[in-house]
């Protein structure tokens, strides 16, 4: 029986090295993002990424209307009709 006291001679105090583990960031952002970003803490983040939603959507919004006012819409052209019904004109 074995003396739960006692450390076992096999150990000793100091524990083996632990391999080096490469650390990775939890979150890859972006580059540019990640420098306006880098020193934000949590709140802020989510204060900015609401910020962003509604500059996203008047962005969409804003080109959506550009891009229809340079492109105005053609007439339509005139459908072709049967004699049959041009003649109930």
């Amino acid at each position: 029986m074995k003396n739960e006291n006692k450390p076992n001679p096999d150990q000793s105090a100091n524990p083996p090295p632990k391999t080096k583990t490469k650390k990775s960031c939890r979150v890859a952002l972006e580059p540019e993002l990640e420098e306006i970003a880098a020193f934000w803490s949590a709140a802020k983040r989510f204060e900015m990424a609401r910020k962003f939603r509604r500059w996203a959507r008047q962005l969409r919004v804003s080109a959506f209307i550009l891009f229809h006012d340079s492109h105005p819409a053609s007439r339509p052209a005139l459908r072709f009709v049967a004699p049959r019904k041009a003649r109930l004109n």
